[in-house]
């Protein structure tokens, strides 16, 4: 949406499915890779950086006094995208999904990065099925969701990044998404799969040795569509992938819990960039870099259930070894303890579809046979030469089982366990009114196998594996309202009669109610009744919380109008805790630490 100061109302249910009006009974396996990607098709209409990786949304709104209604009707993807499109909204509140030099690729061309602002959607109505968020945003300033039902999104309804003035009110949560078929390594064969097609296209003798075998670029780009095409087909027909016909994709891409396998939330509000690192410590200094004026009102959120699949990040020469999209090599897998692509025998490189597209992107574009583009950018590939030459058998002195960095998952975000309302980096909120019940999470516990953890966790959480840790309202690195703006009222932030029950995680560390984190300070908890298990009472000795002080907060007034079923625990420290090991929002830091995009933890 282009035009500024317009009103949209919705007079049918949509759903968005941009497949040209292919026929995928019929479609080969290159037409159903090819189906929704915008570039590849060649349309003129859309921006080759913009939507270098597909269609991030159905809606984008990058106009200021936009109003949607939804008038009772629905808004949602279509299965076949949700499968193939795995970063999403159903809304984007900007130009692009990422802010200038920010994310797996750099979307924005220099100055045309455009933020909605005086954004409204009303219900009634229905934001549906996305494989990532329902509503999500960054710069943006006064957005107002009010009426609406969010149900089978995967990671959250409304992910918002440094937002000044929100107002999510009356909206209710039934339900996530609950047959999500297929893992993030999944994902990493989708966005791969375009770097070996140029390769095949402009050198198709291009080959190497891997597992053992020479192998040409042809081989690795028939063998990765072939997984792609099979598991569509399946999941399309069964709604999973077929253990029996496709063995080998069954066991690389197959979802077990067929939920989200990463941080799930309802509502999301994050400081300046990507909430992929750890709890926040330290607030900005930087104002402009801190959301603002947050309410968070009268909403009901239940039936979430979630995931975490640690992915073990392998490292070398300090480097964690992603590809060009920023998603890790995979040479573990956590849920069974076993090697993948890796000869358990001799530690040497065996291979899949996957890993072979990944190293040999890699090599080719070391050896200068990739030339990168607006589309098909390299610089977030970190694969180091040292790996390449060990899964082309050239270096036996090489290993891979002493070089896992643990506490990440399959993009090296800092893995948090679940929260339903996460507020993080913020000046100003009230979070009140809220009822948060029958949440579950499904992780496991952690695996060996770590060499080191991940830089860009909490200080505090500097070793704390949290995948089955679950939340109800968590806030962290936050404070009161500007004075200024407040005439003469209140200043705190206030966190109050909400309501949470049934909270389920059999392998967690930590279930808490409210949780409060970090350098925060001037918030208000009351009338609030948490109540995360029935059966279980206030001990000190066990996983359950209602309320958790952290030992850097400071001036959190609790009243006695709560009731914690569970109890709370106030942390006391003498020693001063500061600071995060790595800044949680992105700047652009001198040197090669982030010399460019991608994940900064992992560089």
């Amino acid at each position: 949406l282009l035009s500024s100061c317009v009103s949209f109302r919705l007079c049918d249910d949509v759903i968005f499915c941009p497949s040209g009006g292919l026929d995928f009974d019929t479609a080969t396996d290159e037409e159903i890779a090819e189906a929704f990607d915008p570039i590849e098709e060649g349309n003129p209409k859309y921006d080759s950086k913009e939507f270098a990786l597909g269609f991030f949304a159905a809606i984008v709104v990058k106009a200021d006094d936009v109003s949607i209604s939804l008038n009772g009707h629905s808004i949602s993807q279509c299965a076949e995208h949700a499968l193939m499109q795995r970063f999403f909204a159903v809304i984007e509140l900007a130009s692009a999904p990422f802010t200038p030099a920010v994310g797996p690729h750099d979307f924005v061309t220099d100055g045309m990065f455009k933020a909605a602002n005086n954004f409204k959607l009303t219900g009634p109505g229905t934001v549906g099925l996305s494989s990532h968020h329902g509503i999500h945003g960054n710069e943006n300033n006064n957005v107002e969701i009010s009426g609406v039902t969010f149900k089978n999104f995967e990671v959250g309804a409304v992910s918002l990044n440094n937002v000044k003035g929100l107002q999510i009110k009356n909206c209710d949560i039934p339900q996530n998404r609950h047959d999500v078929p297929i893992l993030g390594s999944f994902s990493a064969a989708l966005q791969i799969r375009p770097y070996i097609k140029a390769l095949k296209d402009n050198n198709p003798d291009f080959s190497m040795t891997l597992g053992g075998s020479t192998k040409t670029v042809g081989d690795v780009y028939d063998t990765l569509l072939s997984h792609i095409a099979n598991v569509f087909r399946d999941v399309m027909r069964d709604g999973r992938i077929n253990s029996v016909e496709h063995p080998v994709e069954y066991q690389l891409y197959n979802n077990p819990h067929q939920v989200v396998d990463g941080p799930c939330y309802a509502f999301l509000v994050h400081g300046k960039g990507p909430a992929v690192g750890g709890f926040g410590e330290e607030p900005s200094t930087d104002v402009s870099a801190l959301s603002a004026n947050v309410s968070i009102l009268n909403n009901n959120v239940a039936n979430i259930k979630c995931f975490t699949n640690e992915v073990l990040a392998a490292v070398v020469d300090t480097r964690v070894q992603n590809d060009a999209r920023g998603a890790i090599l995979q040479f573990f897998d956590s849920s069974s303890g076993t090697y993948i692509g890796v000869n358990f025998d001799d530690d040497s490189y065996q291979g899949n579809a996957n890993l072979d597209a990944q190293i040999m992107t890699a090599k080719a574009m070391n050896t200068g046979d990739l030339v990168p583009g607006d589309i098909l950018q390299t610089n977030v590939n970190s694969v180091d030469p040292s790996l390449i030459s060990w899964a082309e058998g050239a270096d036996s002195s090489f290993t891979i089982a002493d070089k896992f960095r643990c506490n990440g998952d399959s993009m090296h975000h800092v893995i948090k366990g679940s929260i339903m309302i996460r507020v993080e980096d913020c000046q100003g909120f009230d979070i009140r009114g809220n009822t948060i019940q029958n949440v579950e999470m499904l992780s496991q516990g952690p695996v060996g196998m770590c060499n080191d953890f991940h830089l860009g966790a909490a200080v505090v959480d500097a070793t704390n594996r949290m995948l089955a840790d679950l939340r109800g309202i968590s806030v962290a690195a936050v404070s009161g309202y500007d004075e200024s703006l407040r005439g003469g009222l209140d200043t705190s932030s206030t966190i109050s009669d909400n309501t949470l029950t049934n909270f389920m995680s059999q392998n967690a560390e930590l279930i808490a109610g409210v949780d409060i984190q970090g350098s925060s300070s001037d918030v208000t908890v009351k009338n609030n009744y948490v109540n995360l298990n029935s059966a279980v009472a206030d001990l000190s000795d066990d996983k359950w919380v209602g309320l958790r002080v952290r030992m850097s907060a400071e001036g959190i007034n609790v009243e006695d109008s709560n009731t914690f079923v569970q109890g709370m625990v106030v942390e006391m420290d003498d020693e001063e805790v500061v600071g995060r090991k790595l800044p949680e929002y992105h700047p652009r830091p001198a040197g090669n630490e982030w010399p460019n995009n991608g994940c900064p933890f992992g560089h």
